[in-house]
């Protein structure tokens, strides 16, 4: 893959290019100090414990990590449902990053960060690490510190969630904040040896456009098992009801287009389109959704109680004929992938991390995003167009293919293998 194309991952056994062995063997001898902002958790017998989904990305750095220490905050153990111990050992080391919950505990907690970063960054040889977090970037504290102390720094970004979007007014405070953390990113971008995004609107507007020094890899998680095979895929567009159904999987914000939609089913209603749409998902506009879809009924509007990632998630993504994702951001959402494992086509916002990956009439169509209009129009037309559907979701099974967690991971693994030559010369 070109970097910033929608092109495949390669694969591991592509005449010329290392595999996860190589890459491990060139990197046997680096320590790699992982700075992350989701917290890992401790308990009273002192084990560790992950997010479901946290744990099985980690698990992936190992496949090229042999010295990996990991610095996040560190809370106590409570509900384990969802939550997987993790065996650590000499090869995967935790630290506590402190860390406040709140603005204010943030900043009482400063002086011990900084110590706690000064420590961590010391002991490694390159530092990964990003730009945003709450209260504050983890690192605001560790990136100076990497440049200071000559650490190969790797900044990845994967999405922008402190861009202000959506009409406003935004508080002076949301502003300066967003201001204050956007001047952050392109300077750390700037001083990184490496830097990752997830799409190339990132690297355009980071200012790192060099490809000598950046990568775009796409944030997939799916897995090769989760990709259908041609026979899956076509039983299940047969087994699909007769009612074009779309699917909205996200956290419930305006930032997802939530209320683009809400809007654009208005029309709908009044129009009486046979299109419905599944939402699933919770958040701040969850009880929103409920209230229209009791006014609209579940022939247009139903929302669905939430179901864990992986094989839960992906069949109720596989019964619907369409997923729609009509962000009004510009980040890069895994439902892109998921989608296409399935064989289902997507019906997408016309944003920067939609653009480089959606390819009208291929794998989906694009439409203007925030207008309820132009969502409105896309629903039309896939109620009239099931057969096109089935057509770009068995061709987005194929695309799928080559677009797996593990290539994402292969790819990095590869230019990290780079950059540890490159420094050890």
């Amino acid at each position: 893959m070109q970097d910033g194309s929608a092109g495949p991952v390669p694969d591991a056994a592509e005449p010329g290019l290392p595999g996860f062995d190589a890459c491990a063997a060139a990197l046997a001898d680096c320590r790699y100090l992982l700075v992350m902002p989701v917290p890992w958790h401790q308990a009273g017998d002192g084990s560790v414990w992950l997010d479901e989904l946290w744990h099985r990305d980690l698990m992936r750095h190992l496949d090229y990590l042999g010295d990996l220490t990991v610095f996040a905050p560190r809370l106590p153990l409570g509900d384990r449902a969802g939550m997987v111990q993790v065996q650590a050992g000499p090869g995967l080391k935790f630290r506590a990053l402190p860390w406040g919950q709140s603005t204010a505990a943030g900043l009482l907690s400063a002086p011990a960060t900084w110590l706690a970063s000064l420590r961590a960054v010391r002991g490694a040889d390159i530092v990964h690490s990003g730009v945003a977090g709450w209260p504050f970037p983890p690192g605001l504290f560790v990136n100076p510190l990497a440049v200071l102390l000559r650490k190969p720094m790797v900044i990845v970004v994967e999405s922008a969630f402190w861009r202000l979007s959506g009409p406003g007014p935004h508080s002076r405070k949301a502003r300066l904040r967003a201001g204050m953390v956007e001047r952050f990113a392109r300077w750390s971008v700037r001083k990184a040896a490496l830097s990752v995004f997830t799409h190339e609107g990132y690297r355009s507007s980071l200012g790192r456009g060099s490809e000598a020094q950046s990568i775009v890899t796409p944030a997939s998680w799916i897995d090769a098992g989760d990709v259908l095979d041609q026979t899956s895929a076509e039983a299940a567009w047969a087994a699909k009801p007769a009612q074009v159904r779309v699917l909205l999987a996200a956290r419930l914000t305006e930032g997802k287009g939530v209320a683009v939609l809400l809007d654009a089913l208005s029309g709908a209603a009044a129009q009486g389109l046979p299109v419905a749409v599944d939402v699933i998902g919770d958040g701040p506009l969850r009880p929103v959704v409920a209230e229209a879809a009791a006014q609209l009924g579940p022939d247009r509007l139903n929302l669905l109680d939430p179901v864990p990632y992986g094989p839960p998630f992906l069949g109720l993504l596989g019964r619907n004929h369409a997923a729609l994702v009509p962000s009004i951001t510009d980040e890069q959402p895994r439902i892109l992938f998921d989608a296409a494992a399935r064989a289902v086509p997507v019906l997408a916002s016309d944003t920067e991390g939609h653009r480089g990956l959606v390819e009208p009439g291929v794998n989906g169509w694009l439409f203007a995003p925030g207008d309820p209009a132009a969502l409105l129009a896309a629903l039309q037309r896939a109620a009239g167009a099931p057969e096109a559907l089935r057509q770009m979701g068995l061709t987005a099974r194929t695309w799928a293919e080559g677009r797996t967690h593990q290539a994402m991971h292969l790819a990095r693994a590869r230019r990290l293998a780079e950059l540890w030559r490159a420094v050890r010369g």
